[in-house]
């Protein structure tokens, strides 16, 4: 019996949490609309900002054309990214004290098996599902939308069904009531390219996926194709607690309110990103074996470029080093750079008396 637990519009309702007199306004957390010439996406909004149809990754020019009157929150400033962690943690510290197993899947999302304890809280999983629904929202000002169902991937399908402060229940003999309609992108892992490419071999919806035979499905995608039949028939069983190869990598992108040929400017913003992601190497007691600069110039032309390491490191000089290394390629192009990003990847945990020891490639 696992549950899925999503915090609501988590940014948004940590600023209405703190600014009580937004509960009813469309509250967009994001870039800087600058009236509607901004750069940048809509990191996420209210659900009173969602009715006039925005929603997360939008463009943040597009967000203030269809509601102008919105209030704009930048992402980092009017409260810092440190107290939606603070948040965060009260939330979890709740979460785990429910559950058999315990798992975090983001600041905002997380999973519980609680196999062996709901009936110790009611007759049905759905009155634990409501204790801490009610639990949270009473003591911290947050809601949350939960879904029930006997494996990881159908829970979470279940905890977006209902939103906000739902409580979703999807049994694997439900499976073709409820959700076998939805679009495939309602699947874990299945993003706008992939579900495009799914569109074009006809297969729309989830039940789609489910229908076909095992040897159809092989032929049109392999063993990803088999995969993704085994989430939607409720058959892809994995256990409920934190794994560090779950966590393939932590990245973090920059978009310039102008376009840029400041190369001082570009080096600190990158300088600036690798800090943070390093904090966080070093919060989840983590290593990385390769660093990945994204550069975006203006007309959108992308590109990226990788250092590996022979060993896991997370000395900060060492990576910081191997990034400017790897931008040299454009510090002399001719075209303004509009985006930077920075990715650690090949992640792997480590012991506390590890961290103090970071190899050099």
């Amino acid at each position: 019996m696992i549950f899925h637990i999503d915090l609501d519009s988590f940014f948004a309702s940590v600023h209405i949490k703190y600014n009580p007199f937004l509960q009813d306004l469309p509250v967009i957390i994001g870039a800087d609309p600058r009236n509607g010439n901004g750069r940048g996406v809509v990191s996420t909004c209210s659900y009173v900002a969602r009715k006039y149809g925005i929603h997360s990754a939008m463009p943040i020019s597009q967000a203030f054309r269809l509601c102008p009157e919105g209030i704009y929150v930048c992402s980092g400033k009017q409260i810092s990214f440190p107290t939606y962690n603070e948040e965060s943690i009260k939330v979890m510290e709740i979460l785990e004290s429910y559950a058999d197993k315990f798992q975090q899947a983001g600041i905002d999302e997380a999973y519980l098996d609680v196999s062996e304890s709901w009936n110790r809280y009611g007759s049905s999983p759905m009155a634990l599902a409501k204790i801490i629904q009610d639990r949270i929202f009473h003591k911290l000002s947050l809601s949350v939308s939960i879904g029930i169902s006997e494996t990881k991937s159908i829970a979470k399908i279940a905890s977006d069904l209902e939103k906000p402060k739902g409580i979703t229940s999807v049994h694997n003999s439900e499976l073709e009531e409820k959700i076998y309609h939805l679009s495939v992108r309602k699947i874990v892992g299945v993003g706008k390219k992939t579900e495009k490419s799914l569109q074009k071999l006809g297969i729309i919806n989830i039940g789609q996926i489910a229908s076909l035979s095992r040897i159809k499905i092989y032929s049109l995608l392999g063993d990803y194709g088999l995969y993704l039949q085994k989430v939607v028939k409720g058959l892809n069983v994995r256990e409920v607690g934190y794994s560090s190869s779950e966590r393939k990598s932590i990245g973090s992108e920059r978009t310039f309110g102008k376009d840029q040929s400041n190369w001082q400017l570009i080096e600190q913003r990158v300088n600036e990103t690798i800090h943070r992601l390093i904090e966080n190497l070093h919060k989840k007691e983590l290593l990385c074996r390769t660093i990945t600069i994204k550069i975006r110039f203006e007309g959108f032309d992308t590109y990226t470029r990788s250092h590996t390491y022979r060993n896991y490191i997370n000395n900060e000089n060492v990576i910081r080093n191997t990034a400017m290394l790897l931008l040299q390629e454009y510090v002399h192009s001719s075209k303004k750079v509009r985006l930077i990003g920075v990715r650690f990847s090949n992640l792997k945990s480590c012991e506390k008396q590890m961290i103090l020891t970071s190899f050099i490639n």
